[in-house]
């Protein structure tokens, strides 16, 4: 008789087969959505070009804006360095990036919820991982958010992996990741921070504070002390970091529209925290039933899975509707979590710190979108960078928490399962529906067929009406065909003043010609109280004269009225003595 094999022996085997069909399912995801990464027509392109600036020795706030953390530019440059130009070493840095995000995941959720936890986690992120929109984790709207939630996930893991062994080099790896969640984007840095505190103060051990805290502080510190000693702390921050002038002019609408901070928002996230858990205590009533009943139980299973499949091919986008509820439940299921887990924690347990600071990044992180947390929607928001987090967080839930029996663990695999596979679905269908492709010097990507028709139309007129390399100037949500033309910007100033110009949703819908033609204007002009105001009321009078003028004019004033002109192209425009040739029922006229 054939002796078994040691568990350890069938824990590495089980190991490794589900990490084999992971790794089985990342490469079907690539093919399936090949070059349809990325959204041609907003932001993707604009990091190709910061990236591209870095690797020619320019430099993130000192030689241009940027408005995260130059961890990106570094590694978009790095990578452009070495592959040179277009955008193929764009996009082999995105899969590598996308590939490190997915298994992370995996092994995050295994640490917490066993291998099919991890496997299955993994399996949520991968259609969001390789989607056909701008956040997606291959040609994101900013390598800023993917390396930011890499770099969260590795703290995480160096965590758990000094929970486990004891040795005190995962804690400094743990710091450095921290330190390098800094320079990214703000809420993974905080999310990071709120971690590593709360680890802190649940093992209150100054050791420990020393090996987490001290590499965390020395790369945030290096890195922005060498940016300023070529900028002052004020361009650092509030011209790039934190740009409070493009925030005011419209760029904090994405900003309030993830995390509104109304009453009806926190009422609505607790609604959806009600459904999910009415269906929860369906999931527990209908585990007892299969105990009881299994054949009944499991033919009525099956019929309603059958109906639901049918349903889910026949409308797809009521299917893509249906999930939101299926995630936006998590912002507040993440903070009832966490404190639940905090009151049964055990005194001086590594392994519930490693718990709770995982329970903590994601609550911190998920409370920056609370209010549009959502995986599976045609414009999806900042929520797909949390999935990781928010994987590894349902995988603990059913296949642990609730795992009370064999009938209950086996429906948590069902569903996470089916969850997987309706984003698998509608990731394909939208990846079906980019069926172009556009093609140029620089390598090619795929799209719409009517907007693939304009973008190759644009690049066959660059290369049928300029001379091979030279610069052209494109809109700013354009940027991406710099790096697929292999092209530069003649006219820096003007690309970035338009860029500075409002939110992105009304830089889609605005143009240039507007941009120029708005009146000389201030709050006191769009004011709905009767304050007094020249361009208004011609006679009134002026209230920004010694009312509210921080922002209003220095040179070119006069006592009727002190606004400056709302362009910020029109400064640049100014600025080099450009002629700007105006066509109009009465004529062409140029003005300068």
């Amino acid at each position: 008789m054939t002796e078994p094999l040691p568990w350890r022996w069938t824990a590495a085997a089980t190991c490794l087969s589900r990490g084999i069909g992971l790794a089985a399912l990342v490469v079907f995801a690539i093919a399936a959505t090949w070059r349809t990464w990325g959204d041609l027509d907003n932001d993707t392109g604009h990091d190709f070009v910061i990236g591209d600036r870095f690797a020619h020795g320019e430099l993130p706030y000192v030689d241009s804006i940027y408005y995260y953390g130059p961890l990106a530019p570094a590694v978009l440059g790095l990578a452009a360095r070495i592959g040179g130009a277009g955008i193929e070493p764009f996009v082999v840095l995105g899969l590598l990036v996308a590939c490190a995000i997915v298994f992370a995941s995996f092994l995050l959720a295994r640490a917490f919820a066993g291998t099919l936890g991890g496997f299955l986690a993994a399996a949520l992120v991968v259609p969001v991982a390789f989607g056909a929109n701008q956040f997606s984790y291959v040609l994101p709207h900013t390598s800023a958010a993917t390396l930011g939630i890499l770099t969260l996930l590795c703290v995480l893991l160096a965590l758990v992996r000094f929970a486990g062994s004891g040795r005190e080099r995962w804690l400094a790896a743990a710091g450095f990741a921290s330190g390098l969640s800094t320079l990214t984007k703000p809420e993974f840095a905080l999310a990071s921070a709120a971690a590593c505190a709360l680890w802190l103060v649940l093992r209150r051990r100054p050791r420990e504070l020393a090996l987490l805290g001290a590499p965390a502080l020395a790369v945030s510190a290096l890195v922005y002390g060498a940016f300023l000693t070529s900028v002052s702390a004020h361009t650092l921050v509030f011209e790039n970091l934190d740009p409070r002038d493009f925030l005011r002019a419209g760029g904090s609408t994405m900003l309030r529209a993830r995390a509104p901070m109304t009453a009806s928002s926190f009422v609505a996230l607790g609604l959806k925290l009600v459904l999910y858990s009415a269906g929860v205590v369906a999931l527990v009533g209908l585990a007892r039933l299969l105990h009881v009943r299994p054949r009944a139980t499991a033919a009525a299973l099956a019929l309603a899975a059958a109906v639901a499949v049918a349903a889910a091919f026949a409308d797809p986008e009521a299917l893509r509707h249906g999930l939101h509820y299926a995630w936006g439940w998590i912002p507040a299921g993440a903070v009832v979590a966490f404190l639940l887990f905090l009151q049964r924690r055990r005194p001086a347990d590594a392994a519930g710190a490693a718990e709770l600071a995982a329970l903590a990044a994601l609550a911190v992180l998920a409370a920056t979108t609370y209010a549009a947390f959502y995986a599976t929607s045609t414009a999806p928001q900042m929520a797909i960078y949390a999935l990781p987090l928010a994987a590894a967080f349902l995988a603990r839930i059913h296949l642990v928490e609730l795992a009370r029996s064999r009938e209950a663990r086996m429906l948590g695999v069902v569903w996470l399962t089916a969850l997987a596979a309706a984003g698998a679905g509608l990731a394909l269908k939208d990846a079906r529906a980019e069926s172009a492709t556009v093609r140029g010097p620089g390598g090619a990507l795929r799209e719409t067929p009517a907007k693939a028709a304009a973008f190759q139309n644009a690049l066959d007129l660059v290369e049928r009406d300029t001379r091979p390399g030279a610069p052209i100037l494109l809109a700013p949500q354009m940027t991406w065909m710099y790096a697929i033309s292999e092209r530069d910007n003649p006219l820096r100033a003007i690309a970035e003043a338009l860029e500075a110009s409002a939110s992105p949703q009304l830089r889609n819908m605005a143009t240039v010609g507007g941009n120029l033609l708005q009146r000389t204007q201030c709050p006191y002009f769009r004011s709905a109280d009767p304050a007094p105001c020249n361009q208004r009321v011609p006679g009134s009078g002026c209230s920004a004269l010694h009312g509210e003028n921080r922002t209003h004019a220095i040179f070119g004033w006069s006592d009727a009225c002190v606004a400056t002109h709302p362009s910020d192209l029109a400064v640049a425009l100014a600025a080099l003595d450009a002629m700007v040739e105006l066509a109009g029922a009465e004529g062409e006229r140029s003005v300068s």
